[in-house]
């Protein structure tokens, strides 16, 4: 668990905290309540919609306080206060949003601060969950999840019918959790804390809410359905998520009811285990930091911390235990920068008033913070979608077809020097390729200084610049189609300029050559970065050893001459760079799409990461145009090709 996170009594070095007891658990599932009860209390405009519920609430949230009060004591003094402020609102008949939010928002703190575990600690089993609810639950809630009637049970309340989707829409399995753990106050519902472990209590919720939804008759066609929704898969982060707002996503990605219904059925259904794939609870932690940054520079610094503490809890502590045995210094890494963004947003307006601190830079600015923190999120995101042997082969090809590009122009500069007499000035094109990598380094720290930034920015910032260097790709592959040999390669060189022009002309040709190569070869090399995370070193060693193969071809062309034709080689890197383009393609729509900028309609249920392929309209429309522009600009070329060759004769000197 997150130690020393997001909580300001633990700032100023107090004591460290033991295990939460009974009271701070009851406390956080009594606020769970409220915060899932009061809409069926008073309505949007203040009206009472039952007088009974509205009392209801106003006790939860006062047992809630004096349950704060009597474990936490000082320490959680300042939590207590603001559920007494609650219950005013509460007693006011204040809107339901703004009674929710706050009632999770100080759940929320309650569960960071005093480490109160939320979470399953290890998959549900369903099957176990299915015989306790025979064995506990069934008599009052139904064999088949449809309740009887109150009456002929003899009870007060009636029970909810677990098989009936509006009446568990807005539950999540760890609020079933804490009903099953200290029951539901007013109701005949027991508590089940001392005959069932956590781990039984949490099987037991899992199954009751895979009762509305029963399993489709193809469970990986709804995961898949889920996962191109962008919706989460795994178990920890499904414990906080209700029906109610996993089906809104899912209509909003464009499926039908019936795709909803499979989707959110194959989620619910199991089986559950343990995964090692944590990107999309990572990128939904980085993105809900961002959201807190963006409300933070709204004002609204109490929500940026509500939604700061909600990143941690619902998207990134998932995850903890995997990557802390994987990396635990990442992990304490990651929680120190946690603690650095509150910090920071405590220290902002509300708390030295606007004329405080909060300058940019300032110790009560988030930003710094939390740019190191987004940047360690995404270190810790180590699966890129093409994995280490895609990352190697791109980078290969890319070094290798640019270098061998490079050395052509080179080549063409020098040959025009002897054909122009000048060899003496042949000093002035090796100066040039020479300041033209130097201006290929500093672009390069510029490129990195730019996706420096953080947040929403970044994110939209990677993924434009993947859709840009596809872009380039396709004209660098359609160039290579379309180039029938090196004369094409020198055109806009000239042995007339040449001798008309002084070594600072000749220094100028060979630095625009050959910087323009460098200036794709960094959009390139970062658009790869950004594709595979964390493969960096199979970036580095395909780079490698594309450079040692170009210094044998360059040593094999001034040995072969003319009898090496670079053509069949350049179009072979042609070919590996337009795959390259529709990989990134796929992946730089669906980077946008992550953070909203892109719509999002689902279109069956696959997924082809290593190919970039996702089952959205958006993403799959995008690889197709750039399908048919590599098919028009084959057959534009073969066109030309028959053409020039009938015409000229001959095919044209290779250089």
């Amino acid at each position: 668990m997150l130690r020393l996170i997001l909580i300001f009594t633990l700032i100023a070095a107090g004591p460290a905290l033991g295990q939460p007891g009974q009271s701070l658990r009851r406390a956080v599932a009594l606020l769970d309540y409220v915060a899932g009860d009061y809409p069926r209390a008073v309505g949007p405009s203040g009206e009472v919609l039952s007088a009974d519920e509205h009392a209801e609430q106003q006790n939860f949230v006062s047992e809630a306080a004096q349950e704060l009060r009597d474990e936490a004591g000082t320490q959680g003094a300042d939590l207590a206060e603001r559920l007494d402020a609650l219950r005013a609102r509460i007693e006011a008949r204040a809107p339901p949003a703004e009674v929710t939010s706050q009632a999770r928002a100080v759940r929320d703190e309650i569960a960071q601060r005093f480490r109160v575990a939320l979470l399953p600690p290890r998959p549900p089993d369903l099957a176990r969950g299915a015989q306790l609810y025979a064995q506990a639950c069934a008599a009052c809630h139904g064999a088949d999840g449809h309740a009887p009637p109150k009456e002929q049970l003899g009870l007060s309340t009636q029970p909810p019918s677990f098989a009936v989707p509006d009446e568990v829409r807005g539950s999540s399995p760890q609020r079933i959790f804490s009903a099953a753990t200290y029951g539901v106050p007013g109701t005949a519902m027991p508590g089940y804390e001392d005959a069932l472990d956590d781990a039984a209590r949490w099987d037991l919720a899992y199954f009751v809410l895979s009762l509305a939804y029963p399993a489709p008759a193809d469970p990986q066609r709804g995961l898949r359905l889920a996962r191109a929704a962008l919706l989460p898969s795994d178990y920890r982060e499904l414990a906080t998520q209700a029906d109610e707002a996993l089906l809104v996503r899912l209509a909003a990605a464009g499926l039908s009811p019936r795709d909803q219904a499979e989707a959110l059925g194959a989620l619910r259904a199991g089986p559950f285990v343990e995964t090692h794939d944590v990107t999309s609870g990572l990128s939904e932690t980085r993105r809900q930091v961002q959201k807190a940054l963006a409300q933070a520079a709204s004002g609204d610094r109490a929500g940026a911390k509500r939604t700061l503490i909600s990143a941690y809890l619902d998207h990134f502590e998932p995850h903890e235990p995997r990557l802390r045995a994987r990396d635990p210094q990442l992990v304490s890494d990651i929680e120190r920068e946690f603690l650095a963004v509150r910090v920071a947003l405590d220290g902002g307006p509300g708390k030295g008033g606007p004329g405080g601190t909060a300058g940019k830079g300032g110790p009560a600015d988030p930003g710094p913070p939390a740019a190191r923190l987004d940047a360690l999120l995404e270190k810790a995101d180590v699966r890129g979608p093409g994995g280490a042997l895609v990352a190697f082969v791109a980078a290969l090809v890319i070094a290798l077809r640019e270098g061998v590009e490079a050395a052509l122009l080179v080549a063409a500069l020098l040959a025009l020097l002897r054909k122009a007499g000048r060899t003496g000035e042949a000093r002035a094109v090796h100066f040039g390729w020479a300041a033209a990598l130097g201006a290929g380094a500093l672009t390069w720290w510029a490129s990195g200084a730019l996706l420096g930034v953080s947040g929403a920015s970044r994110e939209m910032v990677e993924g434009a610049l993947q859709l840009v260097t596809a872009a380039l790709l396709l004209y660098a592959s359609h160039w290579l189609l379309a180039a029938a040999s090196a004369r094409r390669l020198v055109s806009f060189l000239s042995t007339r300029t040449l001798q008309a022009g002084s070594a600072l002309v000749v220094f100028g040709l060979a630095f625009a050559a050959i910087y323009r190569e460098m200036f794709e070869v960094v959009l390139f090399f970062r658009g790869l970065l950004l594709e595979s995370p964390g493969e960096s070193g199979s970036v580095a060693l395909g780079a490698s050893v594309g450079l040692l193969a170009l210094v044998a071809l360059v040593a094999a062309f001034q040995k072969l001459g003319r009898r090496l034709k670079p053509r069949p080689l350049l179009l072979s890197c042609g070919v590996l760079l337009c795959l390259l383009a529709v990989l990134m393609v796929g992946n730089g729509v669906r980077a946008l799409q992550q953070v909203g900028l892109v719509p999002l309609t689902v279109w069956g249920g696959f997924e082809v990461r290593a190919l970039g392929l996702y089952a959205t309209r958006e993403g799959l429309l995008s690889q197709a145009l750039v399908l048919l522009v590599l098919v028009v600009s084959a057959l534009w070329t073969g066109l030309r090709g028959g053409q020039g060759g009938a015409t000229n004769g001959r095919a044209p000197a290779a250089a």
